[in-house]
């Protein structure tokens, strides 16, 4: 299993449906993760190279990548929101 498999195991998705609160729910414990210092959460944050910006901006990088690895895709937009899109729908998230 690679780093982030094991990063997107210790945020404790166990279902995978995809839906918007599915989205919710995981940058939810993203950004939970991030502020309790997770060492899953450090070492993606070294591999991505975003150790030392903003907790925002750690935040969408690693929101990004987890939601790729489940089959969504995501594009950063202007203010700090994140275009998310599955073959069901497509929502804008505001990540202020």
């Amino acid at each position: 299993m690679n780093l982030l498999e094991n990063y997107l195991l210790s945020l404790q998705v166990n279902t995978y449906n995809t839906s918007i609160s599915q989205v919710i729910e995981i940058q939810t414990r993203i950004w939970q993760s991030i502020h309790s210092g997770s060492s899953y959460a450090q070492a993606m944050l070294e591999v991505l190279e975003v150790v030392n910006h903003s907790p925002q901006q750690q935040h969408q990088a690693l929101l990004k990548q987890v939601l790729q690895l489940l089959g969504y895709s995501a594009q950063s937009q202007v203010d700090n929101h994140l275009l998310i899109a599955h073959k069901r729908f497509s929502h804008v998230l505001n990540l202020s």
